[in-house]
């Protein structure tokens, strides 16, 4: 697949080192694109319109306020801000708003937004679980905006991305698809949450390759054929490796590679372009292994 990531400095300016969403992630997770020589295109700030489009106005300013008047603080107690937040959580956003104009202008096949801070537990009012503004929510509406009937996100962060879940809930163009362990953070993402467009797949604290690649193999390559979308979305959590600090699951690097395998032949086979963006995962060596996996599967395919 004809590959680009998208990269800026500006997301190491977010940074609390004693945190465990840190720049370090960041760092170790782009080595990989280097060695690999795949293409490095720069953000652009996300559109205000579209911004607010997601979130609601007077949260987005209460943001930008924060980081300009209050930093360093806290949104809440897992998400810190500093005087360089704003613009690296506008820029993140930016980037998945430019990697579906790439993909769907056909510059690309396949897009990684490499960026911080994560974004799946944002909510339209509130930033949640690391996480500012919603990543992987804009690049959905951006991609409905230019005429996509169809969206397909792929969540396979061990958190359940209860802010998109939230953003698209009433949205039948748009379905959601998670693995995550469960019961866990944020507590949402049950089965009795489910509907026509969204399929939660709760995981039990433990659950290693064998489990996530039957669900992956079956009702995620069901669901993604069903529905049959025009672009594929991908929240890339690697948080759900066996090394994490943060988690209780048991995913291999086989198992993550087995994941990304089934979410791209998934693309190939429907002909439609990829998107990912980077959501969780704080095992350093780890999260550069899965860089690797998944870059190598991608300019392979």
């Amino acid at each position: 697949m004809k590959t680009a990531v998208i990269y800026d400095d500006v997301y190491l300016k977010h940074d609390l080192p004693s945190h465990p969403e840190n720049a370090l992630r960041l760092k170790y997770f782009m080595e990989p694109v280097y060695e690999l020589g795949i293409p490095i295109l720069k953000p652009k700030q996300v559109s205000y319109e579209l911004l607010t489009a997601v979130h609601e106005e007077s949260y987005v300013q209460d943001v930008i306020i924060s980081c300009r008047e209050r930093a360093p603080g806290f949104f809440d107690p897992d998400t810190y801000y500093n005087s360089f937040t704003c613009d690296s959580a506008l820029m993140a956003a930016g980037a998945n708003e430019f990697g579906v104009e790439l993909l769907l202008e056909g510059k690309y096949e396949a897009v990684f937004c490499a960026v911080r801070p994560p974004g799946h537990h944002a909510e339209r009012n509130r930033a949640m679980g690391f996480c500012i503004f919603n990543n992987v929510a804009i690049s959905a509406l951006k991609a409905l905006s230019m005429g996509v009937e169809k969206v397909f996100i792929v969540d396979f962060d061990a958190h359940h991305g209860n802010g998109t879940q939230h953003a698209f809930y009433d949205e039948e163009r748009v379905f959601y698809f998670s693995t995550h362990q469960y019961p866990f953070y944020p507590g949402t993402g049950s089965v009795s949450e489910n509907n026509s467009h969204v399929l939660n797949v709760p995981m039990a604290e433990g659950s290693s390759d064998r489990e996530f690649l039957e669900v992956y193999s079956t009702l995620f390559k069901r669901a993604v054929e069903d529905f049959s979308p025009e672009i594929i979305l991908v929240s890339a959590g690697y948080d759900l490796h066996e090394d994490d600090p943060l988690t209780d699951l048991k995913v291999s690097d086989r198992g993550v590679e087995g994941i990304v395998t089934e979410i791209v032949d998934s693309a190939l086979s429907l002909g439609v372009p990829l998107l990912f963006t980077l959501e969780g995962g704080y095992n350093l060596n780890a999260l550069r292994r899965c860089s690797s996996i998944t870059f190598k599967l991608l300019i392979h395919s």
